[in-house]
């Protein structure tokens, strides 16, 4: 009887501390698909009359999210290129649930897509391409080849930015996420978050230095040095949020979106992964061509990069919802009285 109790007793003290083999891990939550991220502009004035309205769809499977999008501006097209602006068909594709990397994939000189903004627009690395020959792989910003957004048309006709300036107009947020990068993970505007409820906030800025002239060959004239400071980015122009995900940051510094890809890019298809450089001799349209109708030619007494005048009415394109937020006056004034120095320096 003693021997049989001893079994029952062992057999029962088994069953507690050896963990049943049917035992298995909750399946981890996926990323909520950020379709709520991407903004609606339909209604806008768009970029001219004859122009086409900004158009996308966000969809998400289990590993991927696919933004379809006519790549369309929200703001009055001005003529900056050789090219002119037409309505593409692209899916841009990043990975739902993004992963650092084990080594960086860097971008210089990388050409074509490198993530898309949640107005549906294209960004790409900072440099251009090999043409114009005077400013080859040179930075567009600094070369004054970019529109008031950060932006310009490409040989496909197709719009895309280089930099991602958070004013009214361009409808792109200060603070929040303002684009995704083909790695999956997103892009931040220039005002950081620095507690998780975003009660403290501070402009983070790149932490790359000039060392030479990037006219041509950008990123031969930028080094990174970086520093401990919690409000400077890393070499791939981003930081760890307070949340504990990695995010990019846009700023009006050098590499301005991406200086290289935390993740692993996601190769594109179709019009995202068509082969971006540029065409003609310079970084006008060449002679005798014409925009189409509603577009606009810089006025030759302008400069043709940085933010519109400040004072008078907001531009019509403006498009007021609660998911494109105006930024404060104290903001605005800083910006702009700050952004000659900026070229001062250059």
């Amino acid at each position: 009887m003693k021997i049989r109790l001893s079994l029952v007793a062992l057999a029962f003290v088994g069953t507690i501390v050896v963990p049943p083999h049917v035992a298995s891990a909750k399946p981890q939550a996926l990323p909520k698909c950020p379709t709520a991220k991407f903004v609606n502009l339909s209604k806008s004035a768009g970029a001219g009359p004859s122009y086409a309205k900004p158009s996308q769809k966000v969809a998400c499977s289990a590993t991927e999210v696919a933004v379809t999008t006519n790549d369309m501006i929200s703001f009055p097209f001005v003529q900056l290129t050789p090219h002119t602006l037409t309505p593409q068909n692209m899916t841009i594709k990043f990975p739902r649930a993004p992963k650092a990397a084990a080594t960086p994939t860097n971008v210089v000189n990388r050409l074509g897509t490198a993530g898309v903004t949640v107005t549906g627009v294209v960004f790409y690395p900072v440099t251009e391409g090999p043409q114009p020959t005077e400013s080859a792989y040179g930075d567009p910003y600094y070369n004054k080849m970019l529109d008031t957004c950060g932006g310009h048309a490409g040989p496909t006709n197709e719009y895309h930015y280089h930099v991602l300036i958070t004013i009214a107009i361009c409808n792109i947020k200060n603070t929040g996420i303002i684009g995704y990068a083909i790695d999956g993970f997103p892009v931040y505007g220039p005002t950081a978050c620095l507690n998780a409820k975003c009660t403290k906030t501070a402009l983070v800025k790149s932490g790359y230095t000039q060392i030479g002239n990037p006219q041509k060959n950008a990123w031969d004239a930028f080094k990174y040095t970086g520093t401990a400071s919690s409000t400077v980015l890393d070499e791939c122009n981003g930081r760890v949020q307070p949340d504990g995900t990695y995010g990019y940051h846009a700023t009006l510094s050098f590499p301005y979106i991406i200086g290289c890809f935390k993740g692993t890019p996601t190769d594109q298809t179709g019009g995202a992964a068509a082969p971006m450089t540029m065409g003609g001799s310079s970084g006008q349209a060449p002679a005798g061509s014409q925009p189409p109708a509603g577009g606009q030619q810089p006025p030759s007494n302008q400069q043709q990069n940085g933010p519109p005048p400040v004072g008078g009415p907001p531009p019509s394109t403006t498009v007021k919802s609660n998911s494109v937020d105006s930024l404060s006056a104290s903001y605005v004034t800083s910006f702009y009285c700050t952004l000659p120095v900026i070229h001062e320096l250059r």
